[in-house]
């Protein structure tokens, strides 16, 4: 039996057109061994309901992320975007095991909890829908054309989507237009753009008290809604960790089209904890998008990202990780053959240099894209990146245990006293069996970059000398950088 389409005709009535998908058996199988944490009975269907819709009935405060368990199925953190946890929920409505009966139960409890959207209009692309009679306060707004800006932004994305990466954002099939829905989702969500076969939906409370969020909150979802046309859920299921891909490109998209994102954090997550591992960094991961983009920009049109898309809706849906597989592809194809950093580790090895000099952000041309990236506020974000320094003097000596991540970088700088010049500066890097790591290394004047070495051929221990000469360098930052794996590791260095 093949995969049924039903539509929530209940909801369909109040403005909110939302179809689930009900895939044959051994579909739901594969989709709950991807991802645990969908409902896989009633009973635990019912009470992520609760978690999720009966929220709306508590007082909007400031953006909070709480943690639960349903019986078995871990509920994750409440996140600005409830991509993954709405998608959970309406796979689980799709259950082929559910009855009839237990889906209208469902159906009925959602209904209960969100309001007629009475007002309407329409853009080229996007229908847009909301209230201003709801007896919750939060879904009410008043003002037409906060609306009418939004259809705005949307459309400005829409436009921008579909020139850069050929492909239209994804349309539920039956509709000729996106739905939009305007109502209050609960504290610490900004925006949903889940299931597929879903509405966008904005919350309401922010959008009204949060003007700033309006232009990156829409880029976002909307992005989401152009993952699924390169098949991100419509083909592929994910697992494991891919948030680093699905909220960090989507997040990457916010700068993309307005040079704004709805947190700061996003673009200073991997400076202020550059050994968060890249694969859990989630929304963190902008900044490394970023850098793919600029660094792999050969013209002014390039965009590495859409050959990072087209791949990865090629790739056979057998494939785990096809996120993956896609980035390793477009590093490897965009580098000549003979490049080093043609591999993906040592690609990444590069951004931790760039993260360090300031230039992440810096076309191969030397162009600036996105020089400036605005918070909310409008405050332009200048991230600083967590470095551990290390003053040494003649005779002295420095020795360290550390551990890095699987794709994150631990920074030392260490800097030379006076009488230190014309001495001989010794480091070591010594990693337990079976790590794996890179190492990059930058003299520096005054904070200054004077030069760098990358011994990319290294990817065990390590180690060096060098004489000391403070006229031309007077510190030395070494990145030591996870790879496919990384490791724990002891440091030792001394001047003599």
């Amino acid at each position: 039996m093949g995969e049924k389409i039903i539509k929530l005709e209940r909801l369909a009535k109040k403005g909110m057109k939302m179809s689930i998908r009900i895939p044959d058996i051994q579909t739901w199988l594969k989709m709950t061994k991807a991802d645990p944490a969908i409902p896989r009975s009633f009973r635990q269907l019912r009470r992520l309901e609760r978690l999720i819709f009966r929220v709306r009935r508590r007082k909007p405060v400031r953006p909070m992320r709480p943690i639960g368990r349903i019986r078995g199925v871990v509920i994750g953190l409440f996140e600005e975007c409830g991509e993954s946890l709405y998608y959970r929920f309406f796979a689980g409505l799709g259950n082929p095991f559910l009855t009839a009966t237990q889906r209208a139960i469902i159906e009925a409890d959602i209904d209960a909890d969100t309001p007629d959207l009475e007002q309407s209009i329409e853009t080229d692309h996007f229908i847009l829908r909301w209230t201003n009679q709801s007896p919750l306060a939060s879904d009410n707004i008043a003002d037409q054309t906060i609306i009418e800006e939004t259809g705005e932004y949307l459309e400005t994305a829409w436009e921008r989507y579909n020139t850069v990466f050929g492909k239209a954002p994804y349309v539920p099939a039956g509709n000729a237009k996106i739905e939009v829905n305007f109502y209050y989702l609960g504290s610490g969500t900004y925006g949903v753009a889940s299931p597929p076969d879903g509405p966008i939906v904005f919350n309401s409370h922010y959008w009204v008290n949060e003007p700033g969020i309006r232009q990156p909150v829409s880029a976002h979802e909307l992005f989401h809604k152009l993952q699924y046309a390169f098949g991100y859920r419509t083909k592929h299921i994910p697992s494991g960790s891919y948030k680093w891909f699905s909220e960090g490109t989507a997040s990457w998209a916010e700068v993309f089209i307005w040079q704004r994102v709805r947190g700061a954090y996003k673009v200073e997550g991997l400076f202020t904890n550059p050994d968060l591992n890249l694969y859990s960094a989630s929304y963190r991961a902008l900044p490394f998008w970023i850098f793919l983009e600029t660094r792999l920009q050969d013209t002014p049109d390039d965009n590495a990202l859409v050959s990072f898309f087209q791949k990865y809706e090629a790739i056979d849906v057998a494939e785990p990780h096809p996120e993956r597989i896609a980035l390793s592809e477009v590093v490897e194809e965009d580098w000549p053959p003979n490049n080093v950093y043609r591999q993906l580790d040592n690609f990444f090895a590069l951004f931790s240099r760039e993260r360090r000099l300031g230039t992440w952000r810096q076309t191969p041309a030397g162009g600036q894209p996105y020089a400036t990236i605005l918070d909310p506020d409008g405050n332009n974000i200048v991230p600083e990146l967590s470095v551990t320094e290390v003053f040494l003097g003649m005779g002295d000596s420095y020795s360290s245990a550390g551990a890095v991540s699987q794709f994150g970088s631990d920074y030392y700088r260490f800097i030379f006293e006076d009488d230190t010049d014309g001495e001989t500066f010794n480091v070591s890097v010594t990693g337990v069996p079976g790590g794996n790591y890179s190492y990059y290394i930058i003299w520096e004047k005054n904070g200054t970059f004077k030069r760098a070495v990358f011994p990319f051929a290294v990817t065990g221990n390590y180690g060096f000398s060098e004489t000391i000469n403070l006229r031309t360098a007077d510190s030395l930052m070494l990145i030591i950088s996870g790879r496919g794996t990384g490791g724990t590791y002891t440091i030792n260095a001394s001047v003599s």
